[in-house]
C-alpha cells in the first residue's frame, strides 16, 4: 500500500422526510469510504441524490456505524467494481487488489486510479467489492503473488555503521555493498 491508510467504512442509513403523500418513505442502505464522518455524511447524501433523487434538506440519517474488519493480519484479494468520470465520459471499470483490509485495497484503487487515470476522489463511484479467492483472480499485479514459493531478494545491502569511537575521523573510504546479500 502507498503510505498509510485513512479511509474508514461506514454505513449508512437513511430516507427521505415523511409527509402526508408518503408517511412511511422507504429506507436505504449504502457502505461509504471516508476519511471521516463528515465526508461520509457527503458522499452518501451525493450518491442519493444522484441515485434516488433526495436531497439532503429532504431526508434524514437514520443511523451510521463504522464497520471494521475483523481480520487483518492475512493478506486477501479483493476485487474493486467502480463507475468513475474521465474527459471521454462515464467508465466502469474492475480493478484487483491485494491487501491486508478492504479499506487499505480502496486506498490502494484511490492511489491508482489517480495516478493512471487522473481520476479525482469525488468523481469516483465504488460500486461493489468482492473477496476473491485464488483462482479467480486475472490481473499479473495480483497473480504474481500467488504463487507457492515467493522470494524477495535483498540486492542491495549495506554494511552496517562502525561505532564512532573505533573509527578513525581522518580516513575516508566508500562502502562496498556489491555481492553481501547473495548467497
Amino acid at each position: 500500500m502507498v503510505g498509510r491508510c485513512f479511509l474508514r467504512q461506514y454505513e449508512l442509513i437513511g430516507r427521505e422526510n415523511p409527509s402526508e403523500k408518503e408517511p412511511d418513505p422507504k429506507i436505504y442502505k449504502m457502505n461509504v469510504f471516508a476519511k471521516n464522518l463528515v465526508i461520509a455524511k457527503s458522499r452518501f447524501w451525493r450518491l442519493m441524490r444522484k441515485l434516488k433523487k433526495v436531497k439532503r434538506s429532504h431526508g434524514q440519517i437514520l443511523q451510521i456505524k463504522t464497520i471494521k474488519e475483523p481480520n487483518v493480519k492475512t493478506v486477501k484479494n479483493y476485487s474493486i467494481l467502480i463507475r468513475f468520470q474521465c474527459a471521454t465520459g462515464v467508465m466502469n471499470v474492475n480493478k484487483e487488489f491485494r491487501d491486508t483490509s478492504l479499506c487499505g485495497a480502496v486506498h490502494h484503487m484511490y492511489c491508482d486510479m489517480a495516478s493512471k487515470h487522473g481520476a479525482k476522489y469525488f468523481d469516483i463511484d465504488i460500486v461493489g467489492t468482492t473477496v476473491l479467492p485464488n483462482n479467480k483472480c486475472i490481473r499479473p499485479n495480483v497473480t504474481q503473488f500467488l504463487k507457492n514459493k515467493v522470494k524477495f531478494p535483498l540486492m542491495h545491502r549495506t554494511t552496517k555503521k562502525e561505532q564512532k569511537y573505533k573509527k578513525n575521523p581522518w580516513l575516508a573510504s566508500r562502502p562496498s555493498t556489491y555481492g553481501l546479500g547473495m548467497r
